[in-house]
């Protein structure tokens, strides 16, 4: 084992580089060098237990490792040793297979990237990793708080969204999530709030749809004592609780119009007034909303206030489906798996199978990464063998669908009477969202192309408002860059 010349310190992370002597390996130390880690590197033995040792005797918090230097069964048998205690974890480099992507995960290993040097940012990464950065999402039972490393993936719309989430953390400026049930929009707000500025403040959460609107007015600003019956004494509302820190409104969408007004005011000039009160109380809060609603064509509709709209997207955060990001589909739930190896002492499960990671890719995922949660949890559960089969999978995705990557076979002519074969398995729902997507991204791209990438002309003739045309080209991974003539 030798190690790069680098000031020792105790609070530095330490990499071990478990790659073969060459150009790769030397590429990626010179990547690392001033980054923020200390190096190791460990000399890639015939004899993965021999590997195995040389990692405990660097006590790192990371080993580096290429997918194509161990054997595949050795190399989970290896990152499943190292789990437990104060052994390193593992990144891995250079796997592309998605079921094995998945396997590695579910045995525990911290990254897995695609490519030999991905990302680009290779030494922040490790760093974070080291760190204990990166986790998934979240699932029931996770205590751990939410960072951005969280939300890190291979797919390219994703990596786009988190480097503009990136770029608002520390700027005390409105901020509306949106995107469809289950994407996570919560555990981006606590990320947001946990790595900026106001992380020392509170986090306070305020669902506005699950509160009676009688009691929202009373809950978001406070109330003075005899405001009304039962107001037996005067109480804080959570703009108060949360000064200094953030306030999340989530569901803002259903926060009813009376009260619109008032948050509007209470944006603009910072400051609340109790129900039942005259003083004005300064407030210094950041507010970040959140709505599974097309929040512009609520307002172009008069649903919701244009006014509080406008100010509340300032920065609009869109976070992509999951059905749009399937690559993530097997690291997510390979992490899964992972998660419930812990808090399901009783589980026989530590790995799933080609068949079963197949299923999930096939599958359209309207519930989105929560939905996927429940999938692995349940499949888990029933689970009696050592690894996630087509069996423990519920019908509807476990039944033969179509692959994501697949076209659509073309629709049946009227008065044709013929069933499409690819179509035989699958449920209307299904049938109709594949072909959405696959009409809505050919139609898009036929008009960029037209129009060599010219936002405003593609939006007039495709008559839709140009952010409704950016998010759908965020949706199909389209970038106006990419039409653009010389």
């Amino acid at each position: 084992m030798s190690s790069e010349a680098q000031p020792e310190s105790e609070t530095r992370p330490r990499v071990s580089i478990a790659l073969p002597a060459g150009a790769m390996r030397e590429r990626i130390i010179g990547r690392l060098r001033g980054s923020g880690v200390d190096i190791d590197i460990l000399d890639v033995a015939d004899d993965p237990a021999d590997l195995a040792a040389e990692m405990r005797r660097s006590r790192s918090d990371i080993v580096l490792v290429h997918s194509d230097d161990v054997d595949a069964r050795e190399l989970d048998a290896l990152v499943s040793s190292t789990v437990e205690g104060e052994d390193p974890g593992f990144a891995v480099i250079g796997e592309h297979d998605p079921a094995r992507r998945a396997r590695l995960f579910a045995a525990g290993a911290s990254e897995v990237w695609t490519g030999d040097e991905r990302p680009p940012e290779l030494g922040s990464a490790l760093e974070a990793l080291a760190g204990g950065g990166a986790r998934g999402p979240e699932v029931r039972g996770s205590e751990a708080q939410p960072r951005l490393a969280d939300f890190l993936t291979q797919a390219p719309c994703m990596r786009r969204f988190v480097e503009v989430v990136r770029r608002v953390v520390d700027v005390d400026t409105t901020l509306l999530i949106s995107g469809p049930t289950g994407v996570g929009k919560e555990r981006l707000a606590r990320a947001i709030h946990a790595e900026g500025a106001r992380a020392a403040g509170p986090f306070v959460a305020v669902n506005c749809g699950a509160i009676p609107e009688a009691l929202l007015e009373s809950e978001l600003f406070g109330h003075e004592k005899g405001a009304f019956t039962g107001a037996e004494k005067q109480r804080r509302g959570h703009f108060e609780l949360a000064s200094g820190g953030t306030i999340f409104l989530d569901e803002i969408g259903e926060m009813p119009s009376h009260l619109q007004v008032k948050l509007l005011t209470v944006l603009q000039r910072h400051e609340v007034v109790r129900v039942g009160g005259q003083q004005t109380i300064p407030v210094d809060v950041r507010v970040v909303a959140a709505t599974n609603r097309d929040l512009q064509a609520e307002a172009e509709s008069g649903r919701f206030r244009a006014d509080l709209f406008y100010r509340l997207s300032i920065v609009p955060l869109v976070i992509p489906a999951l059905q749009d990001r399937p690559s993530d589909i097997p690291d997510l739930a390979g992490r899964f798996i992972a998660h419930f190896r812990e808090v399901m002492p009783q589980t026989r499960v530590e790995s799933i199978s080609n068949a079963a990671v197949d299923a999930l890719l096939a599958h359209s995922w309207p519930g989105n990464v929560r939905e996927l949660i429940n999938v692995i949890e349940r499949a888990m559960v029933l689970g009696r063998g050592r690894e996630i089969t087509l069996d423990e999978l519920p019908p509807a995705i476990a039944r033969p669908q179509l692959s994501p990557a697949a076209p659509v076979s073309p629709v049946t002519p009227v008065g044709a009477r013929a069933l499409p074969p690819s179509w035989r398995e699958l449920s209307l729902k299904s049938v109709r969202d594949h072909a959405v997507r696959e009409a809505e991204s050919a139609y898009l791209e036929a008009l960029l192309t037209e129009t060599a990438g010219h936002i405003g002309e593609t939006a007039r003739r495709a008559k839709v408002s140009s952010r409704a045309l950016y998010d759908r080209m965020k949706r199909y991974d389209l970038r106006k860059e990419d039409f653009k003539t010389e």
